[in-house]
């Protein structure tokens, strides 16, 4: 009996390594390796550059994904028009609303773009790995899909 729970401990303790999540540091972070996990996964890569990548995530949301000069932080962001028949008043309760509401993201309104801007910072300063990034991303679309449905009467978002 020993024998038989010491052998299934070693092979529970060894499959272990050939399953581990891969801790990726900032050092070693390529927005190559990125969009070739993505690709991997399933997503749909709309454009990639040396600077960012615009990710279509499984549930339809169009994300931009850019990373700062000092690799510790990759930004999400994700851009609805706003009606123009919309005033600023409705524009700005909107946005309040959504920020005070759902504070895992922040939402700007950029009024010169006629756009409101979803925003998310997945920090990578002390490395990340790929499975939690993908959940974070995950994570932002359904975030984004519940700011949009804050938009009740549907008369500040197109």
């Amino acid at each position: 009996m020993k024998t038989k729970f010491l052998t299934l401990l070693l092979v529970g303790f060894f499959a272990n390594f050939w399953t581990a999540q891969t801790l990726v540091k900032p050092a070693d972070f390529k927005l190559s390796a990125l969009t070739s996990y993505l690709k991997g996964k399933g997503y749909t890569i709309l454009e990639e550059t040396p600077e960012y990548i615009e990710v279509k995530t499984k549930n339809n949301a169009d994300v931009f994904l850019d990373v700062d000069v000092k690799k510790q932080v990759i930004y999400y962001s994700s851009n609805i028009l706003v009606n123009t028949s919309a005033s600023r008043d409705k524009i700005r309760e909107y946005i309040e609303m959504v920020n005070d509401k759902i504070p895992m993201f922040s939402v700007v309104y950029v009024p010169e773009k006629q756009k409101a801007m979803f925003q998310y910072s997945f920090w990578i300063k002390y490395g990340f790995t790929y499975e939690s990034f993908e959940d974070s991303l995950s994570e932002f679309g359904l975030y984004v899909g519940d700011a949009l449905d804050l938009d009740k009467e549907q008369k500040i978002l197109q």
